[in-house]
């Protein structure tokens, strides 16, 4: 922090090395790496000095030779690669105001800063990063969803277990099972597209809590960034933090749509259920046990709810404090926040590929279907079409049936009618003569696969409308992402087209 804290300026000593090891620039790369000293953050800090040096000389508040010799070394920087050179002043959200200082002199980088402060570089810096952030896992999201439908449309007829409490339920169809995974990424998607109208708004000007004197034009700066308008209260606009809390749990809410669906499939994948297995480029083996293929992807994909939930709880616990305490802990929590948000960026994008390879047992999934007596609810439908009895009548009928072929070793396949008269007689007394093929039809699984028609179904005709509704969803998607990509490519083109003609202006 030495562009402003200087020794004798108001503190009479400068900083002390044990401090500046452990708050001001941020653990370094050995701990953190890419993360280390707001490096996320620096791309942002320094589109903001540009956009801000060409707001002050659009008002006047900066002389025009001035904010050409900035922007010029501002333009130097990135080819010389903004990341690196802004690191290694170590100066953060005011390594620009050093570059400035050590090219241009204090008497002029001095002007940088005129109506700003730390907070709205800070509150600026984040949003811009975090759009980058949401947008990239909108794009991987999107990815992942389109794969998940086309192994539904692969998979309408595939008849497998429905479960609850890990025993068979009803028969479904993997295609059904899929499209309720993916009915969660839908509303992922949903969440961060309305959380980005929120999230999209300029606290620049902002500076620490009432703005500026000066007469900073906000609507500009925001304009040159992307954004879509103003975080109107300056108060507001530095200080609140609902808007990360929100990120986290958005984060959180996707990580556990992903986390369900690698647990189911890697329960799937043991030699007991049969049912499917992961491309052996998503697997690893043991040191010991050479007939070993675990699933290595799917154990990873689980653990990043345990991250995003982790800095979910960070955030809150760094925003409990005061509203305007929490500063040094929120700059450090951030690093490890960024990093959050890349795991699960990565990890969507690793769950899309599993999927792509993903290989299917269809027929262990349909022999597994017929075999555990998940048909037992259509065999009590079968009693109240075809007997005439109550449904609860026909679920106790059903049961005892299910028991006594248990007891006697048999299979849902050797069901008939006269087993079922045995415990029709032992509820009420009464048999219910239900014809041998009827019940056939009923105990098989993808006939119930076929009967369950009402809207969201697993049968095939409901399945394929359910597939036409989330591809609309998903060609919407696409879209707005990228009409938000051209909008951000088009701040950033009237940016520099700006940064030209002043830079034009002056040598003419």
């Amino acid at each position: 922090m030495s562009v402003y804290r200087a020794a004798q300026v108001r503190l009479s000593q400068p900083v002390r090395p044990e401090l500046a090891q452990v708050c001001l620039p941020g653990p370094d790369e050995s701990v953190l790496g890419k993360y280390a000293r707001l490096r996320e953050q620096l791309g942002a800090f320094h589109a903001f000095d540009k956009a801000h040096i060409l707001m002050l000389a659009e008002q006047r508040l900066l002389a025009r030779d001035d904010a050409v010799a900035m922007l010029e070394v501002l333009r130097k920087v990135e080819r010389d690669g903004v990341v690196e050179v802004r690191a290694e002043t170590a100066e953060n959200m005011h390594s620009g105001e050093a570059i400035l200082t050590r090219e241009l002199g204090s008497e002029v980088a001095g002007k940088l800063h005129l109506g700003r402060s730390s907070g709205d570089l800070l509150a600026v810096s984040f949003r811009l990063t975090l759009r980058g952030k949401l947008i990239a896992l909108y794009q991987a999201g999107n990815k992942l969803r389109a794969t998940l439908l086309d192994l539904a449309q692969a998979h309408i007829e595939t008849v497998m277990p429905g479960y609850t409490h890990l025993q068979h339920a009803q028969p479904i169809t993997f295609a059904h099972y899929l499209l309720s995974m993916l009915s969660g990424l839908d509303r992922d998607g949903e969440r961060i597209r309305q959380f980005y109208s929120r999230l999209n708004l300029s606290p620049a000007g902002a500076a620490i809590l009432v703005g500026s004197e000066f007469a900073l034009d906000r609507e500009r700066t925001a304009d040159l960034l992307g954004f879509d308008g103003l975080a109107l209260n300056t108060r507001d606009a530095v200080w609140g933090r609902d808007l990360e809390i929100e990120a986290h749990a958005i984060a959180t809410l996707m990580a556990g749509n992903i986390n369900r669906l690698a647990e189911d499939l890697m329960l799937w994948s043991a030699p007991e259920y049969g049912m499917l297995e992961c491309a052996d480029g998503f697997c690893g083996t043991s040191s010991i046990m050479p007939q070993k293929k675990n699933p290595n992807a799917l154990e990873c994909l689980k653990g990043l709810v345990a991250t995003t939930s982790g800095m979910l709880v960070s955030a809150v616990v760094v925003h409990k404090n005061p509203s305007t305490v929490p500063v040094f802990e929120w700059i450090r929590a951030l690093s490890d926040h960024w990093r959050s948000y890349d795991e699960l960026i990565d990890g969507t994008m690793l769950m899309d590929a599993l999927l792509g390879s993903l290989q299917v047992h269809t027929s262990r999934m349909a022999q597994s279907a017929n075999a555990h007596w998940a048909t037992a609810a259509d065999l009590a439908g079968a009693m109240v079409r075809h007997a005439g009895v109550h449904w609860r009548a026909a679920h106790q009928i059903a049961g005892i049936t299910v028991r006594l072929a248990l007891e006697a070793g048999r299979t849902p396949s050797q069901v008939d009618s006269g087993l079922i008269d045995q415990a029709a007689r032992l509820f009420m007394n009464k048999p219910l003569s239900l014809d041998d093929e009827v019940i056939r039809d009923a105990l098989d699984a993808h006939a119930s696969v076929l009967r369950h028609e009402l809207p969201g179904g697993p049968a095939p005709r409901r399945v394929r409308e359910a597939i036409v509704v989330h591809q609309k969803l998903l060609d919407a998607d696409k879209q707005w992402l990228l009409r938000s990509g051209q909008r951000l490519d088009a701040a950033a083109e009237r940016l520099e087209a700006a940064i030209d003609a002043l830079l034009g202006e002056r040598r003419h």
